[in-house]
């Protein structure tokens, strides 16, 4: 039985701890790091525990600094309880599959078979993949796919929208590299001047909002990639994750984080460019390649007015558009756009498509708190490796002891450093700073090793 709420769980809020002219845009409660707040503690709980004043912009360690120290901390913590109180992401985790039932009772057991994650609290199976015998079928999560080809480096911009257009994510291409010089491939870009399976890995990290370890040899970048929607207000890793397909590594796998069905109304905008020439208010297009193009692209740029699509493709070099109205005569680069459909020669893209079935009688079902999953009408085929999930694990509510033992260490790691005493001061009443640091660690470990889980592994 998982408890969902206490009085005493943490939770950061700006008036209490006495900032709340202070303002973030995204809010504290997700956690911002480099305001110097975590999942598990914040700068102010940290300053009131060492009894000083509390951070700020220009203190020194800063709020910023105060908050890598927390990131560094929260890791210490998960490791060491085995378990996370944050959203972290597993990705392809590898399963044998044996029935404990036979597929005629499984409607009175409830499962033909299930399998043991070794994390609790799963908040969301991401991608659930099993052995069909010739390829890996998805049952979960709304997902998306974008297959390049010969062509992908037409590709201007991917743009990844949530339901209603809500938000909108732009991925923008480059094939620059980062170098002390401008211009430079920047951290919100992918690369694509390396071939179709390095651009691939690039667009991945780039969603998950990773370092690019995979691709950073050859991009000389070095940071997290990190992308915010087009008001530069949510990061893109919130709302989908990109995996590599396993039958292709030109073929690129785009879940929703959405709950349910949701992310079925999640859109995949494709946008490419070519010189153009218009006539005024003339329907046919003059364009430089339509073999790149395809019926129901939408069309914009300098010389056209209002909404156009393409209604028809005549020739190699001529389209036309559902009007000429609002057209007027040049030569430009334009924008065409498409949305949910293939971009012939340079990509091919699957709308997002619910793939989930979880109920008890559905697909599968899942026990989230104690991390199993039951299948029942789809599953594998009974052999070694033939289940690839990824999945999003971390409790619900951060409890007071992960809080005061998070404070504890980021208390402590901060006196670690005070060389010159400048934030706590030593006087002859005063226990030295060394033991202070050590009881604050001590105290914080115990409380941690007290906090471990334990998974037993039941045949």
């Amino acid at each position: 039985m998982g408890t969902t709420g206490f009085p005493s769980d943490y939770s950061f809020d700006e008036k209490l701890n006495g900032v709340a002219t202070y303002t973030v845009a995204l809010g504290f409660f997700t956690g911002s790091y480099d305001k110097g707040v975590g999942y598990y503690t914040d700068f102010a709980s940290v300053a009131d525990m060492l009894q000083i004043s509390h951070f700020s912009d220009t203190s020194y360690p800063s709020r910023a600094q105060v908050g890598k120290i927390i990131k560094r901390i929260e890791g210490t913590v998960d490791e060491t309880v085995k378990r996370s109180y944050r959203p972290i992401i597993t990705r392809d985790e590898f399963h044998d599959f044996q029935f404990k039932n036979l597929p005629m009772n499984s409607y009175y057991g409830g499962y033909v078979g299930f399998i043991q994650l070794p994390t609790l609290k799963i908040r969301k199976i991401v991608s659930l993949q099993v052995w069909q015998g010739s390829q890996y079928e998805e049952l979960a999560s709304a997902q998306a796919q974008i297959n390049l080809q010969e062509n992908h480096t037409d590709i201007k911009i991917i743009t990844l929208k949530t339901p209603n257009g809500s938000y909108a994510f732009n991925l923008e291409s480059s094939n620059r590299i980062v170098t002390t010089s401008s211009p430079r491939l920047e951290d919100d870009e992918f690369n694509n001047a390396f071939g179709i399976k390095t651009t691939v890995n690039e667009i991945i990290s780039l969603i998950n909002e990773e370092k690019p370890s995979k691709t950073q040899s050859f991009t000389k970048a070095r940071n997290h990639k990190a992308l915010l929607d087009t008001t530069n207000q949510l990061s893109i890793s919130d709302f989908f994750y990109a995996s590599k397909d396993k039958g292709s590594g030109a073929n690129i796998l785009i879940s929703s984080l959405l709950a349910g069905d949701d992310g079925s109304d999640c859109v995949v905008e494709i946008k490419t460019q070519q010189p153009c020439t218009t006539g005024l208010s003339s329907a046919n297009l003059t364009v430089a390649d339509s073999s790149k193009l395809a019926v129901g692209m939408a069309v914009s740029g300098t010389g056209i007015t209002g909404s156009k699509t393409i209604t028809s493709i005549t020739d190699a070099t001529t389209v036309v558009l559902d009007s000429g109205s609002g057209i007027t005569a040049g030569t430009n680069t334009l924008d065409f756009i498409s949305t949910n459909q293939d971009v012939p020669t340079v990509c091919s893209v699957s709308r997002f498509t619910d793939k989930e079935d979880i109920r008890r009688l559905g697909d599968f079902w899942t026990i989230a708190d104690e991390g199993r999953i039951f299948f029942m009408q789809e599953y594998p085929f009974h052999s070694k490796n033939s289940i690839i999930v990824t999945y999003e694990a971390g409790d619900s509510r951060v409890p007071a002891q992960i809080h005061e033992a998070t404070t504890k260490l980021v208390a402590a790691e901060i006196l670690r450093h005070d060389d010159q005493s400048i934030l706590v001061s030593e006087t002859g009443a005063n226990i030295s700073t060394k033991e202070k640091y050590d009881i604050l660690r001590k105290e914080a470990m115990d409380t941690l090793n007290g906090k471990k889980d334990l998974v037993y592994f039941l045949e």
